[in-house]
């Protein structure tokens, strides 16, 4: 199955399995869990539904893994990733947590993969329980990271991962987070001189904002002729 029906499974299922729940944000159809497995994230890991904007996920990307302390909207915006300001203060500053965690942990990860790729130990975990469940830290929290986790695997000089995320805005969210899968995986491939394989992703709170269903039925009559459409979707803070 390519990526294009898993997603349209998956938008097929909130549609119809899915819980009201009303959240910090809005009303959502929510299922608690879900997965799936892109096989060939080399060739499939863009939506082809309606138009990705890739430029701001490689920012966003670039701007992750840039080991310069993050502190301000504008470190996003000089790689082309404009849409941070909706959780920065209005001064521009941002406090992103897991931005300080990730870079050692990957750059271990890699030494890792490099000098002992059969290990099971590739794990890259973002999720501070200290910071979320502190009442004062959190009011500092510009917004804790919905995807936490990314185990890396390597099989026959294949570069294999998990994904994990605790929270899945399926309209925007996903389709970004895919490709920010794809990203971090061509990174350590290149890095370590492997292919690139497989990703699962483990996906928990998935949910489509009410505002959002319109659209999401409307991807579901969508053929990959359309990648170049656009579908506007409210980014949601």
């Amino acid at each position: 199955m390519t990526y294009n029906e898993e997603y349209k499974k998956l938008v097929e299922h909130i549609l119809v399995n899915g819980t009201w729940q009303k959240g910090r944000n809005g009303n959502t159809l929510v299922v608690p869990n879900y997965s799936f497995t892109v096989k060939d994230m080399e060739n499939d890991h863009i939506l082809k539904l309606r138009k990705i904007f890739t430029k701001g996920i490689i920012g966003e990307f670039n701007t992750l893994i840039d080991p310069t302390p993050l502190t301000n909207i504008s470190q996003f915006e000089a790689h082309g990733c404009n849409y941070w300001s909706l959780w920065a203060k209005p001064s521009g500053e941002l406090n992103i947590d897991y931005h300080n965690k990730l870079h050692p942990q990957l750059e271990e990860v890699i030494e890792g993969i490099r000098s002992n790729p059969s290990s099971r130990r590739h794990v890259i975990n973002l999720w501070d329980h200290d910071h979320v469940n502190n009442p004062e830290y959190m009011k500092e929290l510009s917004l804790p990271n919905c995807w936490y986790g990314m185990t890396f695997i390597i099989i026959k000089g294949t570069l294999h991962m998990s994904w994990t995320q605790r929270s899945v805005d399926t309209a925007i969210g996903l389709p970004s987070d895919v490709f920010l899968a794809y990203l971090f995986m061509n990174h350590v491939a290149h890095k370590c001189d492997l292919a690139i394989g497989s990703c699962m992703f483990s996906l928990s709170n998935v949910h489509l904002y009410e505002e959002h269903i319109p659209g999401a039925k409307e991807l579901l009559t969508r053929t990959e002729s359309d990648f170049d459409k656009k579908l506007s979707f409210e980014l949601k803070a």
